[in-house]
Order: structure tokens, then C-alpha cells, then sequence
């Protein structure tokens, strides 16, 4: 049923007149381009650690709390490593999905070696940066009162806030890309 849910919410953003994509949905030209930090970057108490939501702000501080306890994602890593997934694995004949680019691609922010930071982890699983972009030209400039949304936009944060381009990042794993499509022979297993 999910499966279906999700082509068809893609059939109908890809469908409709108003969701052809503007230039402000566009990714940043600089994704992809910057280090990926790693969630443990993002996950103290005087950033998005904290134990309750903070009021008058923004943002309510306690997102990596949420995500960490709440979210599945943080846990996308750590299925591959379960039963049913060493049983999807060899039936794809795959040794690993825990090490398979395959698997890899949808269940952490599999980057290459060369963009990871010092504390990044694969096995954080579907992290931060999967859906923000790498952090590494903004994680210092994205609290500032002085510098733009634009600018750390262009220092290549994902602009999250843009219904369209919010689709096609979860899309890309939920129903596939050209790079990294979910095939029937990936279902089937």
C-alpha cells in the first residue's frame, strides 16, 4: 500500500500544472558538493540536542532528539542488519547490505569517502545532511541573525522549506531516481 501511496503522490506532483519545478525549487547548484559532517555535528545540547522544545525561536532546538527516538530513519542503517535484510541481501546475492552501494544509497548518507568529516558515520543511518545537504560551508552560519537563508542556500544547504524540492529528496529514495532507482528485482527480494 505504501508503495502505491508514494507513486502516487509522485504521478501527481510530476502531473499537475503548478508543479512544474521553478528556478526558487531548484537544487542549490553546490549540492552534493560539500562535506558531510555527520550528524554528531548537529547533536548538542546548545544546537538541535536539546532534551525539550524550546519556545520563541524558529526551530525547536530538539530535532536530533526527535529523530533519534521517534524517527525511523535513524534506524535505517542498523535494519540492513537484520534478518529479513541478510535474507533480501542473498537473494540479490549480495555478501552485505551493511557494505552494499545498493542498499547503501537509501539506507545512509552514503557519500563518497572524500566528503566525509571527521565524526561523520555511515552507521547514522539516514542523518541530517541526507535531507540538508553537507554542512560543511554552513553549519556555522545557519544560526546567524546576519547572514540569509540565500546565502547558506548557496553555501549548500537544501532549501527543506520548498514543498517540491522536499519531494524529490524523500522521492529519490522512497521511489527512485535515475541514479539510484528501485527496481522490481530489488522489490521482488
Amino acid at each position: 500500500m505504501r508503495a502505491s501511496s508514494t507513486f502516487c503522490c509522485a504521478l501527481l506532483l510530476t502531473s499537475l500544472p503548478w508543479a512544474v519545478a521553478p528556478a526558487a525549487d531548484a537544487p542549490p547548484a553546490t549540492a552534493g558538493q560539500y562535506k558531510h559532517l555527520g550528524v554528531a555535528s548537529c547533536a548538542t545540547s546548545v544546537c538541535h540536542g536539546k532534551e525539550t522544545e524550546q519556545t520563541g525561536r524558529d526551530v525547536a532546538l530538539n530535532e536530533y532528539r526527535i529523530w533519534l527516538e521517534q524517527d525511523r530513519h535513524s534506524q535505517a542503517y542498523r535494519t540492513l542488519d537484520n534478518a529479513r535484510s541478510r535474507q533480501i541481501a542473498a537473494n540479490l546475492g549480495i555478501a552485505s547490505a551493511t557494505t552494499a552501494k545498493i542498499c547503501l544509497d537509501c539506507h545512509a548518507d552514503n557519500i563518497p569517502a572524500a566528503q566525509r568529516g571527521q565524526k561523520f558515520q555511515i552507521s547514522d543511518g539516514v542523518q541530517c545532511e541526507v535531507c540538508h545537504g553537507g554542512s560543511e560551508k554552513w553549519i556555522e552560519t545557519h544560526s546567524q541573525q546576519t547572514v540569509t537563508h540565500a546565502a547558506n542556500v548557496a553555501n549548500g544547504l537544501n532549501p527543506t522549506e520548498q514543498p517540491l524540492r522536499r519531494a524529490q529528496i524523500c522521492l529519490s529514495c522512497h521511489e527512485g531516481t535515475a541514479d539510484q532507482f528501485t527496481t522490481h528485482r530489488i522489490m521482488g527480494a
